[in-house]
């Protein structure tokens, strides 16, 4: 395997050996931290990046989830403090051309292309010379009126509630169906309004799955890698990562909520994701998660 592949593996064994020992740290420390943030462009990181660097923030105890690659702190006049570093990844589509850089064609004229996907190396910027950015933040606590706007402004999908049936999103009526507030209870990991929140935009990313939506459900039945798997439990896999990016987004902190229903998924992504497919299988949700995440955010890319 090449330097990408090898530390992609690795990234997934990090995810599944979380899973298995039910460890949810990836739900940890980011209220605090806030999301990972390129330091020199304040943009945010998204799909396996963000996994990626929260992981590696919380593994290596840095309290800043600022990075910036090497080209960078030079360009600001910095060095590096030790050597240390961790990878974020870019995935995507080049064309083909030959030995003369002319295009190769199909049979019928269009220009061939493949996917490709590399790593560059990122350092946290507590280990470098330069000095964390201080980002203004909203309070760590989670805000109701705050989740409340969002749920008016951005979502247009209707949410049911009562106090039977437990909480799903029905495909084929478009709804979101939650138990009622008042059935959640607090625990030892959070209390009973987050709770009810996790679960609520769980169900939200999967209504992005939608035909009117992102179409998910539909593009997930031609993926190759998925074939003879649960296309369910990638579903709940894709849901999963895309509640973290909403419990990070409004602060929710819930370290281990997996619920009832979702253990025996949790299984399926455990053995999965040790499959000799678990590369594809987590960019591939990683990355449709955060799409569902943008969908509702259409301002954060």
């Amino acid at each position: 395997m090449n330097v990408t592949e090898t530390e992609l593996a690795k990234l997934v064994e990090s995810v599944a050996t979380a899973m298995s020992t039910g460890s949810y740290k990836w739900k940890k420390s980011w209220i605090d931290a806030g999301s990972p943030i390129n330091y020199l462009t304040g943009d945010a990181y998204s799909g396996i990046n963000f996994l990626s660097l929260n992981f590696a923030m919380i593994d290596k105890g840095y309290k800043n989830n600022q990075w910036l690659t090497f080209k960078q702190l030079k360009t600001l006049g910095g060095d590096i403090k030790n050597n240390s570093w961790n990878y974020i990844y870019k995935f995507g589509r080049i064309n083909l051309v030959d030995e003369n850089k002319k295009p190769v064609v199909d049979s019928k004229g269009k220009q061939k292309s493949r996917n490709y996907f590399r790593c560059f190396v990122v350092y946290n910027i507590e280990n470098t010379t330069l000095e964390a950015k201080i980002i203004e933040k909203k309070s760590t606590q989670y805000s109701v009126d705050t989740i409340t706007q969002f749920l008016k402004n951005n979502v247009d999908v209707t949410i049911k509630h009562g106090s039977t049936n437990g909480c799903y999103y029905s495909p084929s009526g478009d709804y979101v169906h939650m138990v009622n507030k008042e059935n959640f209870i607090d625990t030892k990991s959070a209390n009973a309004t987050e709770h009810y929140y996790s679960v609520l935009f769980h169900e939200l990313v999967h209504a992005t799955g939608h035909q009117k939506r992102l179409n998910r459900f539909e593009d997930t039945k031609s993926m190759k890698f998925l074939e003879g798997k649960s296309h369910y439990a990638y579903e709940e896999l894709v849901a999963e990562l895309g509640s973290m990016l909403f419990a990070s987004k409004y602060n929710l902190d819930v370290e281990s909520t997996v619920r009832e229903d979702h253990i025996a998924y949790l299984q399926s992504w455990i053995k999965a994701l040790r499959s000799e497919d678990g590369v594809k299988l987590l960019t591939s949700a990683a990355a449709k998660a955060s799409k569902a995440f943008t969908y509702y955010h259409p301002a954060i890319k």
